[in-house]
C-alpha cells in the first residue's frame, strides 16, 4: 500500500481501541481478515462517509465472494481502489432477547447455529489447518448433524405474511452465502434494502442433505429452496438457538421466549476494486 502511494496506519482488530482508531480521519479503511473481522469493522463504520475496502484472508470469505472480489491478488486490490466503484452495502439489525445487534451476513435458527456451536466446542483442530480443510470439515459436520437435529417450531411473519411451521433451517440473509460457502440465496443483493429469507421445512430435510452432499463433492445442488424477500421479519416466540453472523448468543438470553424483529438498519460504503466485483451489487 505504501508502494502505491498510500499513507498507512495499522490497527489490530482484536484490540480494544479499534473503535477509537476507526473514528480518526482517513480516506479509506482497509480490512484484512475473514468474514468476522470484516463484519466487525463494517458494523463500526455503518452510516459514515468513509468507505472500506476488503482484503479477504479468512476461511470462508463469504462477504468478499458475494461481492465478486475473492479471486483478486493483493496487487490487484491495491491498484484497483483508486478508480474503484463504491456501493452502499446494507447492514441489518436483529432485536431480541439479547438486545439489539447488527449483522452483515445472516441471522439464523436451526442447523447453522448448531454447527457453529459444534465448531466452537472442538479442541482438536490445529490453528494452521488449511481453509479448504476447515470448510470440508464443516460440511461433513453439517451433514452429520442434519440427521439427528430436532426440528423447531417457527411462528413468524415476513412483511405480515405468515411463514409458520416446523423447520430445520431458517436463514435471514443479507448476502447469498452463509457458513461454509453455502449459497442459499444466489441472487441476493446486499444493496437493495431487502432481506433474503430461506426456510427449509422438516419434510425437506433429505433435500437439504442432498444439497450438502453435492456441495461436499463440488457438484451443483440438485434442489433449490424458495427465497422470500422482505423488509421486515418478526418471530413471535423465540425458543431455539440462533446465530447473528458468526456469534451464537448465550443460552440465558435465548431462554426468555420473546419476540425477534429483523430489518435493514443502515449501510456502509464499500469500495470494489476497478476490474473487480461482479457488477450485481450496483
Amino acid at each position: 500500500m505504501r508502494a502505491a502511494g498510500y499513507q498507512v496506519r495499522y490497527q489490530s482488530s482484536k484490540e480494544k481501541r479499534l473503535a477509537s482508531a476507526l473514528s480518526e480521519s482517513a480516506d479509506l479503511v482497509v480490512v484484512a481478515g475473514g468474514d468476522g473481522t470484516i463484519a466487525k469493522v463494517a458494523r463500526l463504520m455503518r452510516g459514515r462517509d468513509t468507505p472500506i475496502a476488503l482484503l479477504p484472508i479468512g476461511t470462508a470469505n463469504n462477504i468478499s465472494t458475494a461481492l465478486g472480489i475473492i479471486g483478486l491478488t493483493l496487487a490487484q486490490h491495491v491498484a484497483g481502489w483508486k478508480d474503484g466503484r463504491q456501493i452502499s452495502f446494507d447492514i441489518a439489525r436483529a432485536r431480541g432477547p439479547w438486545g439489539s445487534r447488527c449483522f452483515v451476513e445472516a441471522f439464523g435458527v436451526g442447523l447453522m447455529p448448531h454447527l457453529m456451536n459444534v465448531s466452537t466446542d472442538r479442541r482438536d483442530s490445529p490453528d494452521a489447518e488449511r481453509a479448504d480443510s476447515k470448510l470440508a470439515r464443516a460440511l461433513r459436520s453439517a451433514r452429520a448433524a442434519l440427521h439427528f437435529l430436532p426440528a423447531f417450531e417457527l411462528d413468524a411473519t415476513v412483511d405480515g405474511s405468515e411463514i409458520s411451521g416446523r423447520y430445520v433451517l431458517l436463514e435471514v440473509m443479507n448476502i447469498g452465502l452463509v457458513g461454509p460457502n453455502l449459497n442459499f440465496a444466489a441472487t441476493a443483493d446486499p444493496t437493495d434494502g431487502l432481506l433474503d429469507i430461506v426456510a427449509v421445512r422438516d419434510e425437506e430435510r433429505e433435500l437439504l442433505a442432498d444439497c450438502l452432499q453435492a456441495e461436499q463433492q463440488g457438484e451443483p445442488w440438485p434442489h433449490e429452496f424458495p427465497v422470500m424477500r422482505g423488509t421486515h421479519l418478526t418471530i413471535k416466540r423465540l425458543r431455539d438457538v440462533t446465530h447473528i453472523d458468526d456469534v451464537v448468543p448465550e443460552s440465558r438470553a435465548r431462554s426468555r421466549n420473546r419476540s425477534v424483529d429483523l430489518s435493514i438498519d443502515n449501510r456502509v460504503r464499500i469500495v470494489l476494486p476497478a476490474d473487480g466485483g461482479d457488477g450485481r451489487a450496483g
